[in-house]
C-alpha cells in the first residue's frame, strides 16, 4: 500500500538557529591580569595570545566581548567564571547581553 499525497498538504519546518548572546567581561582594580588571562584559557578556550589580548582589551576599555553563545552556554560559562574568581576572592564582574542580529546574505 503506497501513501498518496495531494499538492499542498506538505509542510516544511522551518528552524532558526537560537538567539546569541555576548559574554561581556567588565574591568575591576582588584581581579589580577595572570586570572583573567586563565579564566580566558580555561573557561573560553581560548589561546594564551587571544587570551591575553582580550584581558588587555578589557583593562583598556573598561569591558570587552569575550564570546558570543547560545543563552544557556553564556549562562554557564559566566557561573564557572564567577564561580572561580569568588573562589580566589576577586570581585570579578561578566554580564550577558543579547548578541545584535546580523542578517544573512
Amino acid at each position: 500500500m503506497g501513501t498518496e499525497r495531494s499538492a499542498g498538504t506538505r509542510s516544511r519546518l522551518r528552524f532558526s538557529p537560537p538567539k546569541q548572546y555576548n559574554v561581556i567581561m567588565h574591568n575591576d582594580d582588584f581581579t589580577t591580569m595572570d586570572f583573567v588571562v586563565m579564566v580566558l584559557m580555561t573557561v573560553f578556550y581560548k589561546d594564551r595570545e587571544t587570551a591575553t589580548r582580550l584581558m588587555m582589551d578589557v583593562h583598556h576599555s573598561d569591558r570587552a566581548t569575550v564570546g558570543t553563545y547560545s543563552l544557556d552556554v553564556a549562562k554557564s560559562k559566566v557561573d564557572k567564571a564567577t564561580e572561580m574568581a569568588r573562589q580566589e576572592g576577586f570581585p570579578f564582574l561578566m554580564t550577558i547581553e543579547p548578541a545584535e542580529d546580523v542578517l544573512p546574505f
